[in-house]
């Protein structure tokens, strides 16, 4: 089995962080490798994920843990026949934990095996670095809207707060 995990501290609460991460549906508006992404049923635990890249096919995946304001789980169904990747087993842990005033941690753990051993041998160390330039760049993604929707609600309580006075 091998091992990603990716991390980034944001300056924002967990109120403003949590609808972004956990708005699945939407997640390729962030992810730079995904064209499309759809919940095809469920809502939360059970939730069941498509996603598609065009120059790679599509996939489905299932939430296995779902916990509001903390974290969710994805598992990937590798055995479809129109899965397009070389592993045989891909989950993924996105997690969010306050760990100072308006300083978030998002966090995301994945797990996978490759299909055949001599290509996660020979492929591992391009796609680890592959895979961590796109997580680099979703996280940059969720980031810039986690900020502007921090500087939108500012914006409003200073104008609420201006039309009190």
């Amino acid at each position: 089995m091998k091992y990603i995990s990716v991390d980034r501290v944001v300056s924002a609460d967990l109120h403003t962080v949590w609808p972004i991460v956990s708005d699945i549906g939407n997640y390729a508006d962030y992810a730079p490798n995904i064209d499309q992404s759809k919940v095809i049923s469920g809502n939360g635990k059970g939730m069941v994920r498509e996603c598609s890249a065009i120059k790679q096919g599509r996939w489905s995946e299932v939430c296995t843990d779902w916990q509001d304001h903390s974290h969710f789980n994805f598992l990937v169904n590798t055995e479809a026949d129109d899965y397009p990747f070389p592993l045989s087993y891909l989950a993924g842990k996105w997690s969010v934990n306050t760990v100072g005033v308006n300083q978030t941690l998002l966090r995301m753990d994945f797990e996978f095996e490759f299909k055949n051993w001599m290509v996660g041998l020979v492929g591992f160390p391009f796609m680890k670095r592959q895979f961590l330039a796109i997580c680099e760049e979703l996280l940059d993604n969720w980031e810039r809207d986690i900020l502007a929707t921090g500087l939108r609600v500012a914006q409003n309580c200073m104008q609420l707060a201006a039309h009190l006075l």
